[in-house]
């Protein structure tokens, strides 16, 4: 699952720098200010997150847990539905109804963070005292 979301978080992230590039260049001149700020901040949102994805994916790596996929697919859900919804309402005028449910994944990802990093650990003979 690590491998996933490692390739989830070099798409997000690419993806994110390309239409930041597209913003900056093509959208400044077709879209209003508050359009383009709309954008900006999706494409802000999905790259933080990517990078939150990437920091996902190594801690699987080290430590299978399903909370921690858990979080990974909040953060996934967030940038599609959060990212995207900012996209397409400013560049179609979509209705933004599904940004919400984007914002709550990205939040429930957050606490589910707190939630694993406060867990006791388990005990095994390798890491008793």
């Amino acid at each position: 699952m690590h491998n996933i979301f490692l390739a989830l978080a070099g798409f997000f992230g690419a993806t994110g720098i390309i239409l930041g590039s597209l913003a900056s260049h093509a959208l400044k001149y077709k879209l209003t200010v508050s359009q383009l700020a709309l954008f900006q901040l999706g494409v802000q949102y999905q790259i933080l997150h990517a990078i939150a994805l990437l920091a996902i994916a190594i801690w699987l790596h080290y430590r299978h847990d399903t909370l921690i996929k858990l979080i990974g697919l909040c953060f996934c859900l967030g940038i599609l539905f959060f990212s995207g919804t900012l996209y397409g309402v400013a560049c179609f005028g979509l209705n933004s109804i599904t940004a919400p449910i984007g914002g709550v994944s990205f939040i429930l990802g957050w606490l589910l963070l707190i939630a694993v990093a406060m867990r006791r650990p388990k005990i095994t003979p390798h890491n008793q005292p």
